[in-house]
């Protein structure tokens, strides 16, 4: 008999696919294979700027904090500002003091001007940046500067990963950028059925529609809502393939 386990797809870079895949419950995990191949890979550039008079950093993801870390970047007394839970671990874990938002660069943004943070402020971050938040804010009347720490390289299906994804049975990718949405589109034609968990609309939006695709958004920009729409799935995805056995 064929096997009905759903794959988990997991696409971002390697370790941030395993912690994906460690916070799902044992019972999730125990439910699925799981197939992780980045298609987007990091690679640190550097340099590190300038931080003498910076009042605070921002990180809008937790690849910024390793690539800081890469660079050996101080551990400076000041305050960091993260953008989700996520990439406040990463910075807490270097011991900085960490103000979190709730997942989008719109609530970093709300953060700042809404808790009064004095400039002047560094952004540090990868090539691709979806919104100019260091410009917004300094519009707003917080001076912010930027400096890119690394790039993100676009990556294929790797030829096991295809062959596992040609086989009958339901596959599902939590999705997290738009720029990976694309690539998983292009990447994804002609394979089987697939379920995406989207971070956002935004990510939606990017994603494949109709036929054998389908799209979830989660409640709320955050891992933590994308590991409760992902075990839903599962668990949904699990039921299904059951009833259709005893069919």
């Amino acid at each position: 008999m064929a096997d009905t386990r759903p794959l988990l797809l997991l696409t971002r870079p390697t370790a941030s696919s395993q912690a994906f895949r460690d916070a799902l419950s044992e019972r999730a995990r125990a439910s699925v294979d799981v197939v992780i191949n980045p298609l987007l890979s990091i690679h640190v550039t550097g340099p590190l700027p300038d931080l003498a008079g910076m009042t605070g950093l921002i990180f809008t993801s937790a690849n910024a904090v390793l690539a800081y870390e890469s660079l050996k970047g101080p551990i400076l007394d000041i305050p960091v500002i993260a953008v989700g839970e996520e990439t406040a671990k990463a910075a807490r874990g270097l011991g900085f003091s960490v103000r979190v938002a709730a997942g989008t660069a719109d609530s970093v943004f709300g953060l700042i001007v809404e808790e009064r943070f004095d400039g002047p402020l560094m952004h540090l971050r990868g090539e691709i940046a979806i919104s100019p938040l260091a410009q917004r804010l300094t519009d707003a009347g917080v001076k912010t500067f930027e400096a890119v720490l690394y790039e993100q390289r676009l990556e294929k299906f790797s030829l096991t990963t295809k062959e596992a994804l040609s086989q009958d049975r339901p596959t599902i990718a939590p999705v997290f950028s738009p720029r990976t949405a694309r690539q998983l589109k292009s990447e994804s034609e002609g394979l089987g059925a697939m379920w995406f968990a989207a971070i956002s609309p935004a990510v939606a939006d990017a994603l494949p529609q109709g036929g054998q695709w389908q799209t979830r958004i989660a409640d709320a920009p955050g891992r933590k809502d994308m590991v409760r729409l992902v075990e839903q799935m599962i668990t949904e995805t699990v039921t299904l393939e059951r009833s259709k056995q005893r069919l």
